[in-house]
């Protein structure tokens, strides 16, 4: 009879002595992909901090710009306030010249102006003035007839058309004895605050010849400006 002898001593220590042991392929590969993507996370974020902080840096300095800027445009606005401020200073002395040598518009040229104004289908019945405040009453053949005449009351320089204002209109019914109808009205109005000098042509127009050369002979004076 054979007998088998395996000597499994004996093997173990060849391949003990015949070469090292090695370590997986699966565990390398990992290692190594675990350090690229390391380092490629190390290099992303400092990139990205970099950046970040290249941005600030020219959001601080667009920053400064803006605020040197804005000092610039603040300090020309109060330039042009102050300039402003001296215009209507001006403006007021200048009123105030007129006023006392000229005197305040006429009265008569304000009324002429609003009767040159007046449609041959509306009649003013009463005219009004208390200081600069003007009130007109009367009647007009039609509401439209009406509206024309507020248009051409505002549209004079004489008067402040953001003051001119239809306070009320009632038609009237025909009768027997009056038989057409009627829009009985009331306006209201104010003197404009422009002075004689800024409405010469207006004044010469209304034959307002003595206040015309009274503001003429102020301008020639250098008193008050053409």
């Amino acid at each position: 009879m054979y007998s088998l002898d395996i000597n499994f001593l004996s093997d173990r220590e060849t391949l003990k002595d015949g070469g090292v042991e090695r370590q997986p392929i699966a565990d390398s590969q990992f290692l190594l992909y675990g350090g690229i993507v390391a380092v490629v996370c190390l290099a992303a974020t400092a990139g990205a901090y970099f950046f970040l902080d290249y941005s600030n840096q020219s959001l601080v300095e667009n920053l400064a710009k803006l605020t040197a800027e804005e000092g610039d445009l603040n300090t020309k606005l109060k330039a042009v306030e102050g300039t402003e401020k001296q215009l209507l200073e001006v403006e007021a002395r200048t009123n105030e010249l007129l006023n006392l040598f000229v005197g305040q518009l006429p009265v008569n040229a304000v009324l002429d102006d609003i009767k040159r104004r007046t449609p041959a289908t509306v009649q003013v019945i009463s005219f009004a003035q208390s200081g600069k405040d003007i009130k007109l009453d009367g009647q007009a053949t039609t509401y439209n007839e009406l509206n024309d005449f507020m248009l051409l009351l505002q549209s004079s320089r004489f008067l402040d058309s953001s003051k001119t204002r239809l306070v009320s209109a009632i038609l009237i019914p025909a009768t027997k004895d009056k038989p057409f109808s009627a829009v009985s009205y009331k306006i209201e109005t104010s003197v404009t605050a422009e002075n004689s000098a800024q409405l010469l042509p207006e004044l010469q127009k209304a034959g307002a010849d003595g206040l015309v050369t009274r503001v003429n002979l102020l301008q020639q004076q250098g008193v008050i400006p053409k």
